[in-house]
């Protein structure tokens, strides 16, 4: 009867947590004590777990054969300047291809289409980059990262200093097609590609033995500039020579990068001169304890942050609690820029594998649970981001975990432009924006429990 009696109880218990659960957050285990009695499973409310936030430089994030692709410079009062570069293999777009008898050059030109999407930074500034020949070759399947390069051709092939419009389509022969734009390149490089032997042209292994492909290096035109996003492998995307023969005039042939054209970024964050004061002293000196106030983070291959949870981790009373919820609050505090802050971050915990024998990071565990439930996106009326990471404190709380933090990130990093300053876990200036975890769990009396 008195395991009955208990097992009741208990079912009770539950239901009042999931009932709290949905209704409010103040003083959960007071609701319904009077219906349950000496109620062995307290369940309390939580936002006052001490938390720990400070920023890092990230070496590098991965750049090769990425979704979109982007050119520029853009100087952030707060970041400093940052700069994208582009690296690119062109393919032969027939198989078996020749110019045919007495061809004769006319011209060559570059056209690349936009990404439908805005820019990053000042959507007036000028986009300004030059255009050069690769001397070393770059492969598919070999990985790149924001800071590498490769050598190139020093002889100024092209240049172009324009406004993007990545919105605006484009008129050819009375047709509108995608937006995109062109600049004529050097007719030294046009004429030299039809001087090869036909054989070059019969597949793309031949045609990179004598053209590697081409560098696309930013230039900086002043002010807050931009960053704009291209289509490197959208139909608009090719090197067309012009040329006539025998047979016809009005003639070409098209260069073209495909989807196994390799090719990769360089971003250059400049070492961070110009950025703001608090930043440099956080992220460049490594002044932890400035967390408090605010933290920092930035996409290609700048800059993340660790995040910990100093009165949680590994509790020697640990079976005491039941995990709930819990939820990670994340404050924009500096919202109102002109500057795009990251539609999604994710969170990454440290482990133990057995493969390599190397601690590396991976998802948290509640990442598996999908958008929907782990959520990390921008909530534009709330200038906030929310993490549900219930089963990642359960195990940090019982000493399951080697490492104490947990890495946040911008969520695809490596092809996005996006920055974010967070509020920190003890601020001066509005300490509603302090980083913060809820938890809802359930304090188990073992004592009381027959």
């Amino acid at each position: 009867m008195k395991k009955t009696s208990s097992f009741l109880k208990s079912i009770l218990a539950l239901l009042i947590v999931t009932l709290l659960f949905f209704s409010c957050k103040k003083e959960p285990s007071q609701i319904g004590l009077d219906i349950v009695g000496n109620n062995p499973l307290n369940v309390l409310f939580s936002d006052t777990a001490s938390v720990r936030v400070n920023s890092i430089l990230r070496d590098s994030v991965r750049t090769d054969e990425l979704p979109n692709n982007m050119l520029g410079y853009v100087v952030d009062p707060v970041f400093g300047t940052t700069k994208a570069d582009l690296y690119a293999q062109y393919g032969i777009s027939l198989l078996s291809f020749s110019f045919g008898e007495n061809a004769t050059f006319d011209s060559i030109v570059l056209s690349i289409p936009y990404q439908s999407v805005p820019v990053y930074g000042d959507s007036m500034a000028p986009l300004s980059f030059g255009v050069y020949e690769l001397d070393e070759l770059i492969y598919y399947d070999s990985a790149y990262y924001s800071n590498s390069t490769v050598s190139y051709i020093p002889e100024l092939l092209g240049k172009i200093t324009m406004v993007p419009k990545p919105f605006d389509s484009v008129l050819m022969d009375t047709i509108k097609v995608m937006p995109h734009f062109t600049m004529r390149l050097s007719d030294e490089l046009g004429q030299r590609l039809m001087s090869f032997e036909d054989t070059v042209y019969y597949n793309n292994d031949y045609l990179l033995d004598h053209f590697k492909g081409l560098y696309f290096k930013s230039e900086y035109t002043g002010g807050v500039g931009n960053l704009t996003f291209l289509n490197m492998v959208g139909a608009y995307s090719k090197l067309t020579i012009y040329y006539k023969n025998d047979v016809a005039d009005s003639l070409k042939y098209d260069l073209v990068p495909s989807t196994y054209s390799p090719s990769f970024q360089n971003f250059d964050h400049l070492n961070y001169i110009g950025s703001d004061p608090d930043f440099y002293h956080q992220v460049i000196e490594k002044d932890s304890t400035l967390g408090a106030q605010k933290f920092y983070l930035q996409s290609m291959g700048g800059v993340d942050s660790y995040i910990s949870f100093p009165s949680l981790f590994n509790r020697e009373d640990y079976a005491k609690y039941a995990v709930n919820e819990a939820k990670l609050i994340i404050t924009d505090i500096d919202p109102d820029n002109m500057f795009t802050q990251p539609n999604s971050l994710v969170l990454f915990q440290k482990k133990y594998s057995s493969i390599d024998s190397t601690n590396n990071y991976y998802y948290i565990e509640d990442a598996n649970g999908g958008e929907a439930y782990f959520d990390g996106y921008y909530n534009s009326a709330l200038k906030q981001y929310e993490f549900r990471i219930t089963n990642f404190m359960q195990d940090y709380i019982a000493g399951k975990f080697d490492s104490d933090d947990i890495l946040l990130q911008i969520m695809g990093a490596n092809y996005k432009s996006a920055r974010l300053i967070g509020g920190g876990y003890s601020p001066d200036v509005n300490p509603e924006s302090q980083i913060r975890l809820e938890m809802i769990y359930t304090d188990i009396k073992t004592d009381d429990v027959q």
